[in-house]
């Protein structure tokens, strides 16, 4: 596979590990509202393709179609690839691959975004242990069709997950 061209990840993040969370990802500066966090890139896959990703693999994917997901080799990942998700996240997208903060995120706070967000395909399910008192407790890829998240992050969903909004819930 060619070498895909290099993700953005905005200066001052560092990627921490933590037994029951896993990786994540902090800023080690004050980042203020509206700057680019992350513009990733990658090889586009298909749906089929990226099913056929060991797990772990497919955990790192980045949704950014209906039938697209960015695909980067584990030796090219950088900051941005551990970021988690939240239920009260601090992020959101401007388009299919940029991530911008919605609030000004302070020096160890944990950058996240809410995987509904962009992630709208079956295979993306698992437990929520983000803590915020509005966790869901499991996310699937049908959270974008929760009506209370398509009010609260209007403006702030990825392209595809935007036009499902638009076209199957008027």
């Amino acid at each position: 596979m060619a070498t895909p061209p290099t993700t953005y990840a905005t200066s001052g993040l560092r990627v921490l590990h933590d037994s029951t969370l896993g990786r994540y990802v902090i800023t080690e500066r004050t980042i203020v509202p509206g700057e680019t966090i992350a513009i990733w890139r990658g090889v586009e896959i298909s749906t089929r393709e990226a099913l056929q990703l060991p797990p772990e693999q497919r955990h790192q994917l980045l949704q950014v179609g209906a039938d697209r997901f960015l695909y980067t080799e584990s030796d090219h990942l950088c900051e941005v690839d551990f970021i988690n998700h939240s239920c009260d996240p601090n992020c959101g997208f401007t388009d299919a691959y940029t991530l911008v903060s919605l609030r000004s995120i302070s020096p160890g706070e944990s950058i996240t975004f809410d995987y509904a967000m962009s992630d709208t395909n079956s295979f993306i399910e698992f437990s929520c242990m983000c803590g915020a008192p509005t966790c869901r407790g499991r996310l699937t890829g049908n959270d974008w069709q929760i009506p209370e998240l398509q009010i609260r992050y209007a403006g702030w969903f990825a392209p595809h997950a935007e036009e499902l909004i638009r076209t199957r819930h008027p």
